[in-house]
């Protein structure tokens, strides 16, 4: 079952804090967003729950799939068919220019961080704020699920790979063409950077319901050629 309200959210970023669950646990850094008329949480994971099982990428010479499609977004909340040829994002399938747009190869693993350090994602995700607020028409897009919260701000999170999944681990959430990212853009740089998170525990070889797939004779990236 794909997850809910796959989207991606576009708008200036205003600011941001760590915010952890009722055990204190499963930190995410909330980043609020001014888009149009709408103020939005984008909620990225920076640590996994045991603290060691994130991998990430930041691309900070980035071609998104693409680039015209997203400047011609409206600020706001755009919801994203599952298929290929629009604006949805697969870590297994997206090309761009005959090129993986991301690989498990070129992922780093996120390392534990001791009690009360920032982790370098946290760092990341702090870097992409800064820099997306201190460029004038700085726009920041986040890929995800979307929500709303009665009495709450909406918002997007599931900000990661979202297939691949093993059964009785996020296995439900399992779907093609509905993966998350960060993705800046920042016009007086001429410049697009994009980030990247999944976890250890997802399969790069997915079938066509976005599940594990055991296959053979595959790329050493250990993505599915098509």
């Amino acid at each position: 079952m794909p997850i809910r309200s796959y989207s991606v959210v576009k708008g200036s970023p205003r600011g941001g804090s760590i915010q952890f669950d009722r055990e204190g646990r499963n930190p995410h850094y909330l980043i609020d967003l001014q888009a149009g008329q709408e103020a939005l949480q984008v909620a990225v994971n920076i640590e996994s729950q045991d603290g060691s099982e994130v991998l990430y990428r930041i691309d900070d010479a980035f071609t998104p799939p693409s680039p015209g499609g997203l400047l011609d977004l409206a600020q706001g909340r755009t919801p994203l068919d599952n298929v290929a040829g629009g604006l949805a994002l697969d870590y297994v399938r997206s090309r761009v220019n005959g090129t993986f747009m991301v690989d498990r190869s070129s992922m780093s693993l996120l390392p534990i961080t001791p009690d009360g350090q920032a982790s370098d994602l946290q760092n990341a995700v702090v870097q992409f704020l800064n820099q997306t607020v201190a460029d004038r028409d700085g726009t920041l897009y986040a890929f995800g699920s979307s929500y709303q919260d009665p009495g709450q701000p909406g918002g997007i999170h599931d900000i990661h790979m979202n297939q691949g999944n093993p059964a009785g681990n996020h296995g439900d959430d399992n779907g093609i063409w509905q993966d998350g990212a960060l993705f800046i853009n920042l016009p007086s740089k001429n410049q697009w950077i994009a980030l990247f998170i999944a976890f250890q525990t997802e399969s790069w070889q997915t079938d066509s319901s976005g599940n594990p797939q055991q296959t053979t004779n595959l790329a050493a990236s250990g993505q599915t050629p098509s």
